[in-house]
């Protein structure tokens, strides 16, 4: 009879606890800065990996200055000024970020616009590079590969300058994007936007003024130029109402370059409505209308926002006197436009998407920040409708103030930040709200199979969270064992010998979680029991072996596999018939005869008797 190792007491498990399933859902927003005296925000992006910065502005030494802080593992770090040793005010930053912690933050200081790269999270930045004095109204872009544009308004044309993908240093181009430089171009409601492809093709969007009223023009960005074949998306009537003044441009393109949308502002008969417009090569195609309002109505387009996924997927947001809309684009056709929950005065709205194809969607309404989640499935064809709304400002910091700016961005897998500012004159902070993803769904990586360590080592796979960091609980046969951050570890305690299972749970640093499947953990770290009998006439030596992996009732062992006999002269049995066998020498003398019995687990008992042969 073998014995059987009693099952842990597991005294690590006391001190663990085994906390309920938290869910992906909007967190409140925590203040990042303040108070202070002012705090505008600029701008929010978020790349893929989940790295990013919120661009804002906020008093230093009696003027405005460019601060950021960057995201790292969903946390916002210290702030950072970016306008050292600029003295005069600093205003209008804009920020654009790709994998590994590259950003580009352009910015106006006393008229002129700056700009300064991150080139990786594990270097600084760059010191203020002027782009162009008498600047103003910077837009940036970066490509998944590092590559980026800024455009921005010299002097009534729309100047664009290059950053090469590995380059921290930027090039202006040498031509105006404007359609006739001549005319007054990217000013007030015209300011210029710009996006890049995966490909490093850029496309600008701007207003210009055409005789007495203002129009939209789009132009692609090749590299050190620009396009020889502009386009003016301006419509000329809808719906039979004839088109008047454009202005406010987005633009967004997907990792195609060949795709891309522009949304924008265009007046007919006198009401403001928000156009989008599908761009294809080098042409923009028929326009769809992103809100709701009925034609003829006093209530009229404030402005609208555009992200693009990069497979093409999109969500459009617009703001309007008379409520703020939502539209998607969805397998290249838009959604109907419709309103974002609530009661009515929705001040601002913007939203971001996942490369998931989720979005998330926030907006101010009265004195609160308000937010929903569309829960897309990429396999299904039907239009995905927005969740329950979630509040993010916090009651405690006084009212959202939309003059402050307001912004969300969102990472490949969902996560979003939304960035707005709480407080009255002298009592401002800085507020960014997210909404996290539990952990992804993980798998344990240690075999099923018969082991023979009463301290098994465990692997498992990362759990995908790009906001982490995560925790892992290792649990067997439902109790907590340890936790550890590494993906892999050494139970502490003895597991009984016999079958068992275990997984793994994953925890963020929210509390959400996100468990492994059970797997079977099969330990037998007890080796077989051996009795041996041998028998020796003349030159012929006879073994008889006993070999058994039992344990008593109700408890499983591995069971012995191999069974060897090595005669000491070169010559060896394995697993003899009935456990008997007999050797015959061909030469006299002493002998060192080894059995030994291997269970499936691989523990060994082995037995050793020197025999004179005669």
């Amino acid at each position: 009879m073998r014995r059987r190792l009693v099952p842990p007491s597991l005294v690590l498990a006391a001190a663990l606890t085994a906390p309920g399933a938290v869910h992906a859902g909007f967190f409140s927003a925590d203040p990042v800065f303040g108070p202070a005296s002012a705090i505008t925000v600029g701008d929010v992006d978020v790349a893929r990996d989940g790295s990013g910065a919120v661009a804002f502005t906020t008093p230093d030494g009696g003027a405005d200055h460019v601060f950021v802080s960057r995201v790292v593992e969903g946390r916002l770090q210290p702030l950072e000024r970016l306008d050292a040793g600029l003295d005069v005010a600093g205003s209008q930053p804009a920020v654009a970020a790709s994998d590994s912690g590259r950003l580009i933050v352009a910015w106006t200081s006393g008229g002129s616009v700056y700009a300064a790269v991150r080139p990786s999270s594990g270097e600084g930045w760059t010191g203020p590079q002027l782009l162009a004095a008498g600047g103003s109204d910077p837009s940036t872009d970066l490509s998944i590969h590092g590559k980026g544009y800024v455009s921005f308004t010299v002097g009534g044309d729309v100047r664009i300058a290059r950053l090469d993908r590995r380059a921290t240093t930027f090039t202006l181009l040498p031509d105006a994007a404007d359609l006739d430089a001549s005319r007054i171009a990217g000013q007030g409601a015209g300011r210029s936007r710009i996006a890049i492809s995966a490909d490093g093709t850029g496309v600008v969007v701007f207003g210009e003024v055409v005789g007495t009223s203002m129009r939209v023009i789009g132009r692609r960005v090749f590299n050190g130029r620009v396009s020889a074949a502009p386009q003016d998306l301006t419509l000329g009537d809808l719906d039979g109402r004839p088109g008047g003044a454009a202005d406010l441009p987005e633009i967004d393109l997907e990792d195609d370059s060949s795709f891309g949308y522009a949304v924008f502002r265009q007046a007919f008969a006198g009401q403001r409505r928000a156009v989008v417009r599908r761009l294809v090569g080098s042409q923009f195609e028929a326009p769809f209308i992103a809100e709701g309002l009925p034609a003829g109505t006093p209530f009229e387009v404030v402005g609208s926002r555009l992200d693009l996924s990069g497979r093409g997927e999109a969500v459009i947001t617009t703001a309007t006197t008379g409520g703020a809309y939502t539209a998607l684009i969805k397998d290249n056709q838009p959604t109907p436009p419709r309103p974002v929950p609530g009661a009515g005065g929705q001040s601002m709205v913007t939203g971001g998407i996942a490369e998931n194809f989720d979005r998330v969607v926030a907006w101010i309404e009265g004195d609160a920040v308000r937010a929903q989640l569309f829960d897309d499935d990429p396999a299904r064809r039907t239009e995905p409708l927005g969740g329950p709304a979630s509040t993010l400002s916090q009651a405690a910091f006084g009212a959202v103030d939309p003059g402050a700016g307001f912004d969300v961005a969102v990472n490949r897998a969902g996560d979003a930040l939304v960035a707005f500012v709480q407080g009255g004159p002298g009592d401002r902070r800085l507020m960014v709200g997210t909404y996290d993803r539990e952990p992804g769904s993980f798998t344990g990586y240690t075999t099923s199979k018969w082991r023979r360590f009463a301290q098994p080592p465990l692997t498992w796979q990362p759990a995908f969270d790009l906001w982490g960091p995560l925790t892992y609980r290792v649990e067997i046969d439902g109790r907590p064992i340890v936790e550890t951050t590494d993906t892999k570890v050494t139970v502490p305690v003895v597991v009984g010998d016999g079958i068992h299972t275990w997984r793994v749970v994953a925890t963020d640093r929210r509390g959400q979680s996100a468990a492994s499947r059970t797997r079977n953990l099969r330990v037998d770290a007890t080796p077989p029991v051996l009795a041996v009998r041998t028998k020796r006439k003349g030159r012929v030596v006879s073994v008889t072996i006993k070999a058994n992996d039992v344990i008593p009732p109700g408890a499983r062992a591995s069971g012995v596999g191999v069974v060897r006999i090595d005669w000491g002269d070169g010559i060896t049995t394995t697993n003899p018939a009935g456990r008997k066998a007999a050797h015959r020498y061909a030469r006299k003398g002493r002998k060192s005869i080894r059995v030994s019995a291997t269970d499936r687990a691989g523990n060994a008992t082995v037995y050793r008797k020197r025999v004179r042969v005669k």
